[in-house]
This record gives C-alpha cells, structure tokens and sequence, in this order.
C-alpha cells in the first residue's frame, strides 16, 4: 500500500556546484566512508559470499520545529540526527540478494529496517564514526548472506521468472561535491517563528465547533553522502521550510471534518507574510462551520470535475505508482503497464513527465526537486506518457525487459534502501479547457447520463493505492472539499462524507478533458523505501465516470462540555 499525505512543504534550495578541490578535502565524513568503504570491501572478498556492489548513504538532518494550537505555543525545539544505510550486494547482476526482498536489513513491525546512528562530531569521533559503520555493516553483511541463500534455494525450485533482465545494471560514475551551508542558513529565528504560529493558530479560538486549530512550521537541512566501490562520490545539501495550518470540525452524527494548508519555499524568507495565510485560515474556518453541518451523500457514480489538487493525487496514486519500474521486477506486482508501451493509456494530447530536475513550475517552488538520486545517479526528466501514448517508466539500477539503465529515480528515506519513486509528476494537455468551458462541459455529461448532478472535487488530503495481485488492484482518494454540481442550473452545494475509489484502468479510459489551470500538490509519499518528499502538478480533469463510496464515521459522541472561553 502507498499512501500520499498532505504534508504539504518546501525546500530550501540553495543548490550551488562547488568544484571538489573547493573544501571537499577537508570533508572529513566524506573521507572516512570512502576509506571504510574500500576497506570493508577489500575484507568482504575473502568471504564465501564476497560482495560484488557496496555503497554507503548518510543523511545529515538538522531541523527546526515550531507548534501552536488555538493561539498558545506547543512545541519549540531544534534536534540534529546522522544516519548511514550501507547496501552490500552478494552473487552478480544476473541473480543477488536483492530479488526477494527490495531492502538489505530485517524489517522491525514498529521500527522499520535497522539504521547506524552516527557521531555529529567526526573530528574528535573518528573512532566512534568507524565504530558504527563497522556494526551496521556486519548487520547488513550478515542479513545478505541470509537472503542470497534463500534467493539460490527459492530460484532452483521456482519457476523461471517471466522477466530476463538481470537485478544490477551499470551506472555512470559521477563526482558531484557541495560545500556545507553557512552557519546563518542552518537554522531559524524560534522565537519569530512562535509569535507567528501563536497569531496563525489563534485564528481558531472562539469557535465552539472547531476541535482542532494548529499551525506548524518546520525547516529543514539535509545533508546527502553517497559513495560506492565504483567510484561515485556525491555530497548535496537538500534545504527546505515549510507552514502547515490544520483545522477540524466534528459533524453531530461523529463523522470527523478536517481541512488542511500549506505552503512551500525554498528559503523560510519566501514563505508567505501571516496577514496571507490568517486570511486564508478565516476562510477555512467558514468552511469548516459549513461542512459541520452539509448533508452526507449517498455513493455514487457518474461525471466528476477533480480540481488541479484532487487530479494531482488522483494521478500520483492511480498512475504514478504503476509506472514506477523497479516494482514491475516482482512476480507479485500487478504489473498494469508494464506491456503497455506504444499503447494509449490516455487521451490523446495528454502528457505526463516525471522531473526531480524541475525546481519550479509556473513559479511555484517544487519538494520534489533533487540532482542525484539514493544510488548516486543523476536525476533525468522522464517523459512517461507523450500524446496519450504511454512512452517509459521511472526506473533505478534494477533493470526490467526492455529498460536497461537507470533514469536516476531511487529515492528512499532513513534506513530504507531506495526503489523506484516518483518526484515532480507534471500532468499537460495539447487542448487545455478553460474552468468555465470545463464546468459547462460537465452539465452537458451531467444531463447526457440522465443525472440530477455531478461532482467537483475542490480539496483532498490524501490517498492509497494496492498495486500488488493479491489483492485488488484499486486506489482510494480521501476528499476534504467536495461539491455537488446540479444540472438545472441550482447553486453548488458543499457535501460530506465521500471518498473516491475505483480500479486504475477504468478510470484513466473516463477522463475526457483537462484544462488550463495547472496546480502544485506537495506532500509526503510512503511506499516501501520510506516516506519521501514528492509533488504532483495538475490541471482541472473532467471524468465522465467516477465512483465513490460514503466515508468511514467515528462512533465517539460530541463533547460533552462546551469549549473553553466559548460559551
């Protein structure tokens, strides 16, 4: 199951090439992975199973964190954290440890794959530094060894898998070095940004029905390392800030109401002033009030206008998801597009790329940006769909038939070992609609079906997918914001309580048109390398058929006591 949330964010990009002869000798972290590296490697060769592929990963985080709620600070702190994921790869490129199981360490049920916490302080730690990669990697070593046993026995009495390509393919060695940010660029001014979140979240206050008002903002640096036995060496900085405003409401009948904003910039400096976002926190609060009391719907099905944020991550979980390759590697995965290329997948005249190396769009910052990727490849633009016609897949240094090399889209979290991952999906049309051609178009479908209404979808906050076969293949959209649409000519009205599923072919054949209003959608992905920043840029879509089923209510009955400094 992948699931997207609106975590909506930024990152701070201040992404500068330094030649290596500037600093990067005296990266002293950067010195002893390459030095363990080479020796770990040279020690492991003697072994039965000797590694034929060895890389570390260290993310260097230091973030800063800023809470409010109903207007009284929450949670003020700042934390700096160093981890390292070694991959060791046993066997050769035809057959390794990595064909069953796409991570190189045992997975804990509530605390994931194991992770080397290292030293902040490598200059008076170096011992201690070596210690932990020294520990982490026999770890992994011995984990490895496990499953390429298992890997041999399972493949000598399993059938022959239906895909020949082998599980490593040849990447091109790059030397990519960063000098570290300044010291003024590494964090933020706690006390502003308090005042702030206090005068945000106090929109909130007085409002008897609202049970959650919270305003958040975090910014954070990371430091990227990657090296292997290869010889790539990559360092990058990955900034970035982000405000998440968070509002919820409680229907009589239990059924929880929450609406959500955020707001996204490289620098905290190119975040938006309060006087914007308190303004925009007054208007979900009147929405909010409203949605208390709208009427639930029934399911439904029929035409559906999904705005630029609905058919966002209406894209990323229906498609982006099936058109990452590394998973189409396993015999488990439904595997919808795989055979597809050259096919329509989409209307004609409708594009889809996938672009880590996009920073903007129509001048919006992009989380999803990146110049190397968790194997040390330089990120590339896909292009995935060209004139509805579905074209290549977003692939890593684990090949499928007809897909030889890497497009640069490993991309995992702490602990994980990367997999094939989205990063700034964008979604086009040769023959944008204007809003008001697309809503006019719905009332025609609208009365074409017999129907009374159709649907615009105007807010979600998040989504799932199940891509494998053993279960259905299908995807569930959460909506916040939801309007019904009435073909008589009646005012829109806001409505409650519908999600909207349905199985991914069927819906990519019912999308008619899309318009000219693309929109940026910035949240936080989890699939199996962990929870990665990704954003989804799309335009209005028209679907001739959606489906949607009432959402799940909470049973708990509405506060008994009135809220304080409410009645």
């Amino acid at each position: 199951m992948r699931k997207t949330v609106l975590v909506i964010f930024s990152c701070f990009l201040s992404l500068l090439f330094v030649p290596k002869t500037y600093g990067q000798g005296q990266d002293k972290l950067l010195g002893l992975l390459k030095e363990e590296l080479a020796q770990q490697m040279k020690e492991l060769k003697g072994e039965e199973f000797p590694p034929y592929h060895m890389n570390y990963r260290v993310i260097d985080v230091t973030s800063s964190v800023v809470s409010a709620s109903f207007g009284a600070l929450m949670n003020s702190q700042q934390y700096r954290s160093r981890t390292l994921v070694p991959q060791i790869r046993l066997g050769d490129e035809k057959l390794d440890n990595f064909r069953f199981n796409q991570m190189g360490s045992a997975m804990s049920r509530f605390q994931g794959p194991s992770v080397a916490r290292l030293p902040l302080d490598e200059e008076n730690n170096e011992d201690a530094v070596r210690q932990a990669i020294w520990d982490e990697v026999n770890n992994r070593y011995k984990f490895a060894v496990d499953m390429y046993q298992k890997t041999k026995a399972e493949s000598s009495v399993n059938v022959e898998e239906e895909d020949k390509a082998p599980y490593f393919s040849e990447a091109k060695v790059e030397k990519y070095y960063e000098a570290p940010l300044p010291a003024e660029k590494m964090t933020i001014d706690m006390d502003q940004w308090a005042a702030r979140m206090k005068e945000i979240s106090a929109v909130f206050k007085n409002h008897p029905g609202i049970m959650k008002g919270d305003a958040i903002m975090i910014y954070t640096v990371e430091r990227r390392y990657f090296v292997n036995n290869e010889g790539t060496e990559v360092v990058q900085n990955l900034p970035y800030a982000r405000i998440m405003v968070f509002g919820e409401t409680k229907a009589d009948d239990g059924m929880e109401l929450p609406l959500n904003l955020s707001y996204f910039a490289y620098d905290p400096a190119d975040l938006p002033a309060n006087d914007k976002i308190i303004a925009d926190a007054k208007e979900m609060v009147k929405t909010l009030e409203a949605l208390r009391v709208a009427p639930v719907v029934d399911p439904y099905t029929g035409p559906a206008l999904l705005s630029g944020p609905a058919s966002g991550v209406f894209f990323h979980e229906i498609f982006g998801h099936r058109i990452e390759g590394q998973r189409m590697k396993s015999e488990n995965d439904g595997q919808t597009f795989k055979k597809m290329i050259g096919q329509f997948v989409l209307p004609e005249g409708m594009h889809v790329y996938d672009d880590p190396t996009l920073r903007k769009y129509a001048g919006e910052d992009l989380n999803g940006f990146y110049k190397y990727d968790d194997q040390g490849v330089k990120a590339e633009r896909v292009d995935v769909v060209v004139n509805g016609k579905l074209n290549d897949f977003l692939m890593t240094r684990t090949p499928i038939d007809g897909h030889p090399r890497t497009n640069g889209h490993a991309r995992a979290s702490d602990g994980f070992d990367p997999v094939s991952r989205q990063s700034n999906l964008v979604i086009e049309t040769s023959n944008p609609k204007t809003p008001e051609e697309l809503r006019q178009l719905l009332i025609e479908e609208v009365k074409k079906q017999g129907k009374e209404y159709g649907y615009f979808f105007k807010e979600v906050t998040s989504g799932f997918t199940f891509t494998g076969k053993g279960g259905t293949n299908s995807f569930n959209v959460t909506p916040l914001e939801v309007y019904k649409v009435f073909a008589d000519g009646r005012p829109d009205q806001l409505v409650r309580g519908v999600d909207l599923i349905g199985t991914p072919l069927s819906m990519f054949s019912n999308i008619i048109y899309a318009g000219n209003d693309a929109r940026v959608f910035t949240g936080m992905c989890g699939a199996e390398s962990g929870s990665i920043p990704v954003t989804a840029i799309s335009p209005t879509i028209l679907v001739n058929k959606v489906e949607t089923q009432r959402k799940a209510k909470s049973q708990d009955i509405l506060p008994i006591l009135p809220a304080p400094g409410t009645k």
